[in-house]
């Protein structure tokens, strides 16, 4: 069975308009780090999300490490991470100093189990 790839063009097509929009405003506006569309969406997704803050970064590796930071990880902290995840979990972790434990999805759902995270749990 053959899967096709997501066609961005035609998915995109409906919201092109909106999309140039907003690339325009920011080539305009000269602000491409922060800037009023930053703090747009972050108040919009804040909403979304019925919390008071929301922070936009760069990339997932940013809101990793990131987020390992907020839990002020570091030197001796393990923490359990799924072995078939992107690099940048790993090394998001690497970076606090913390040392990722992988382990293995269960077969059956992919997804991590609490007896085999329980195995891992050395502290």
């Amino acid at each position: 069975m053959q899967v096709p790839f997501v066609d961005l063009k035609r998915d995109s097509a409906q919201i092109a308009g909106e999309i140039l929009a907003a690339v325009t405003s920011v080539i305009e506006g000269g602000r491409y780090i922060l800037g009023p569309e930053v703090e747009a969406f972050e108040n919009e997704y804040a909403s979304f999300c019925e919390t008071a803050h929301a922070v936009g970064v760069a990339s997932g590796t940013d809101a990793l490490l990131l987020s390992a930071m907020a839990l002020d990880l570091g030197p001796g902290d393990q923490v359990i991470v799924p072995s078939n995840t992107f690099i940048a979990t790993f090394d998001a972790l690497a970076r606090t100093g913390a040392v990722p434990v992988p382990v293995d999805p269960d077969p059956d759902y992919y997804t991590l189990s609490a007896a085999d995270v329980a195995a891992q749990i050395t502290g």
